[in-house]
């Protein structure tokens, strides 16, 4: 099948370099700068000309109109390609497969069920051809992709608490770090903490700032260590072959130089398996100035992987950690940080399982040598990346204002939500409490039950579908409350 690929301008130098592998592609320019704003008249102007030796020609995605008045011309099948000029060998790969593309919509949505075929190829490519540093029942590589993502549990939580948070979170995380308080020293609790995790079957590490802590976190099992700094360094030196430990400086000042000591100082006693962290600062504290201390490590320590602390900023930003997970993890694959440290608490809950998808998406991206977008993977929870335009006759329609409620003789109803259920207490004529996890099921039991009037009805509905949404969203939900908060409310008459 011999193919043309039509582009402008600015998006050529893309278009060449994502088609010179393929021997039966060629590509034409335009001269015109965005391939967007090209009219189809215009193409078609400019291709009156052409070789009719082709078989098939893509367009630009985002060009605006039905493209087979092209087709209908010059006699050569025409399609529209995908918005992303990346993108454009899965094009090929769609025709090849005999996928039909459309002459009116870019080919991304039939490109992005292909996309999600290809993931799987492109993790197993990932681990493959990952440079591992060691192993330790988890291996950690040098450089990503992939990525390891370790898990901090708060100092507080109990064994109770941390085998919950274990089986909760176990999918995502690869290290779980058993912390313990500055001033702690009861080996007992480390060892109950520590066998906690381990028989769960995970791998452990350990956070003390006591080095017979750490010592003894080593011999119970624990396989890494935070972390190694100027004040334990000769103390640990017992322990130095039998698990891994994170450098991490102890001063403020000069992170990077002291980091890059530290790891040289540990390599001549002996320690076999180190990570650098010279420590992330939190935002409007130091945060860009510690970004440039992780460069300086990665281009003077080329032989040791990097972990980065990004629960210091996830933790320390009131903004939601999926989107500032995702935008961290990114940063690292671009420093060359392999390993990142997390914490689920309050507001950052499901921080790892975030961070592990992002680690999925910006590796992948890596690969592919493109900006993480657009793969098949994302992290957009609570906005769309796409606007779908509903065409509706409003002109007749009637505007809704508030109204009052009338109170229904049949009793009231108190909706609820717990940590994975929601449900409904009735009371009233009859009392019933009703639970699950889907809204309208739980909704329709009660009418069935209950002779509800349709106000009534209407609005416990528009109740159990907010505390569904905040179920799985873990959100909190409080009766009668908004869900979210608005984007943005115009000011009116001010």
């Amino acid at each position: 099948m011999k193919a043309l690929v039509v582009t402008g301008k600015l998006a050529y130098p893309i278009v060449r370099e994502v088609t010179k592998k393929y021997d039966n592609v060629d590509v034409k320019v335009l001269n015109y700068p965005v391939a967007a704003l090209m009219s189809i008249r215009y193409i078609l102007e400019n291709l009156k000309n052409i070789d009719k030796k082709y078989d098939v020609i893509i367009l630009p995605g985002l060009v605006n109109g039905d493209v087979k008045i092209i087709e209908d011309t010059l006699g050569i099948k025409t399609f529209k390609g995908t918005e992303n000029a990346w993108d454009i060998p899965l094009v090929f790969d769609a025709l090849d497969k005999g996928i039909p593309l459309s002459t009116i919509d870019p080919a991304d949505e039939i490109i992005s069920r292909i996309k999600e075929k290809n993931i799987d190829s492109y993790e197993e490519k990932i681990i493959n051809n990952a440079q591992i540093a060691f192993d330790l029942g988890v291996r950690i590589p040098l450089y990503p992709p992939p990525f390891r993502i370790f898990l901090e549990m708060d100092p507080k939580w109990g064994c109770d608490k941390i085998r919950e948070e274990i089986q909760r979170t176990r999918n995502f995380v690869d290290v779980f770090v058993i912390g313990f308080p500055v001033g702690h020293n009861d080996n007992e609790e480390v060892r109950r903490k520590l066998n906690i995790a381990i028989d769960e079957g995970v791998i452990v590490g350990i956070d003390a700032e006591s080095p017979s802590e750490l010592i003894y976190g080593i011999k119970n099992g624990a396989k890494f260590v935070f972390n190694l700094n100027e004040i334990n360094i000769d103390k640990l030196t017992e322990a130095k072959k039998e698990a891994a430990f994170i450098v991490a400086p102890f001063n403020v000042e000069n992170r990077g130089d002291i980091t890059i000591n530290l790891v040289k100082k540990a390599k001549n006693l002996g320690y076999d398996m180190l990570i650098a962290d010279p420590v992330l600062s939190p935002p409007l504290e130091g945060l860009v100035d510690s970004l440039f201390e992780y460069r300086k490590v990665r281009k003077l320590l080329p032989d040791i992987p990097l972990l980065m602390g990004i629960l210091n900023v996830s933790e320390l930003i009131d903004a939601d950690s999926h989107g500032v997970n995702a935008l961290m993890t990114s940063i690292a694959g671009e420093i060359g940080i392999s390993n990142l440290l997390v914490m689920e608490k309050g507001k950052t809950k499901w921080s790892s399982w975030e961070t592990k998808t992002a680690s999925k998406l910006v590796g992948i991206s890596m690969v592919q040598r493109k900006p993480p977008k657009d793969i098949g993977i994302d992290l957009l929870i609570l906005k769309d990346k796409k606007k779908i335009e509903e065409r509706v006759n409003i002109e007749k329609a009637e505007v809704a204002e508030y109204s009052p409620p009338d109170m229904d003789s049949a009793g009231f109803a108190k909706i609820f939500k717990l940590e994975d259920k929601i449900g409904v207490e009735f009371y009233g004529k009859k009392k019933i409490s009703i639970i699950g996890n889907d809204g309208l099921a739980i909704g329709r039991k009660l009418v069935k039950e209950i002779d509800l009037t349709p106000q009534h009805a209407l609005y416990i509905g528009y109740e159990l579908a907010k505390a569904e949404i905040a179920m799985n969203l873990d959100k909190n939900y409080i009766q009668d409350s908004p869900l979210f908060k608005k984007l943005y409310v115009e000011r009116r008459n001010e």
